[in-house]
């Protein structure tokens, strides 16, 4: 359920991880106007059938540890409620998927709506907290003191690398600055999807506490029909 932020298992080294289902990181927002987290998470969802006919896959990274995750914060039976929600063809989905698999993007999107629907009675603003503890359980002391070393700054410079490995649609351009961080991403559906919106910016703000800054600002902006900008600062 992680975005392109945090969750490329090829870059441990600068501290990411892999993670509990929701990556982490859509409005359906073709409107110029920025939303922040609160806003994203109020719009209404895109319907079901729209979501698993997204063109594009995922790797099995952003799905890693789905089922053991969903057991740690919800109990043995919540996996199995979650799997007979899950069309027929993703039934048999691994508790946890190959990291280099690839998966249909809209499954790692309705996973993600069936863990907000089913387990937190619909309040999606409740996951970014499992996201992150999830994150952070999963890095070692090592790679948690090379984050706070290194800071944001590295990380996000490498969202069109990062994201590249994790999804096989779209692109993303990245210009970092100054405790602030500018994010492109253009040439796909997905870029428009309030889920995929909303757990982009779960996981910035995420990978900014992780490297011990403070999240002043995370915004998503539609910039076209299959184009979003992501803007962050931090202190």
């Amino acid at each position: 359920m992680y975005s392109s932020a945090t969750t490329d298992p090829g870059a441990r080294a600068h501290g990411c991880t892999r993670g509990f289902v929701a990556d982490t990181g859509a409005c359906g927002c073709t409107e110029p106007a920025e939303h922040d987290v609160a806003a994203i998470a109020a719009r209404p969802r895109w319907a079901l059938e729209r979501t698993l006919a997204l063109p594009g896959r995922c790797r099995g990274s952003v799905l890693a540890r789905w089922a053991d995750n969903c057991r740690r914060h919800f109990g043995a039976a919540a996996v199995q409620r979650l799997r007979t929600q899950l069309p027929a063809w993703a039934r048999a989905l691994p508790d946890d998927p190959p990291e280099d698999a690839w998966f249909p993007v809209g499954l790692q999107l309705h996973l993600t709506e069936l863990v907000i629907d089913t387990l937190l009675g619909g309040d999606a603003l409740q996951l970014e907290a499992l996201l992150r503890a999830d994150i952070q359980r999963g890095l070692s002391r090592a790679q948690q003191l090379l984050l706070r070393t290194v800071g944001p700054t590295l990380v996000l410079s490498r969202a069109d690398a990062l994201h590249g490995h994790l999804y096989d649609v779209g692109h993303a351009r990245a210009r970092v600055h100054g405790g602030r961080a500018t994010i492109d991403c253009e040439g796909a559906a997905l870029f428009g999807h309030p889920t995929w919106l909303l757990l982009q910016l779960f996981a910035h703000r995420g990978l900014v506490a992780l490297t011990g800054r403070e999240a002043l600002e995370a915004r998503a902006t539609a910039t076209g029909e299959t184009a979003v900008r992501f803007e962050l600062s931090w202190r």
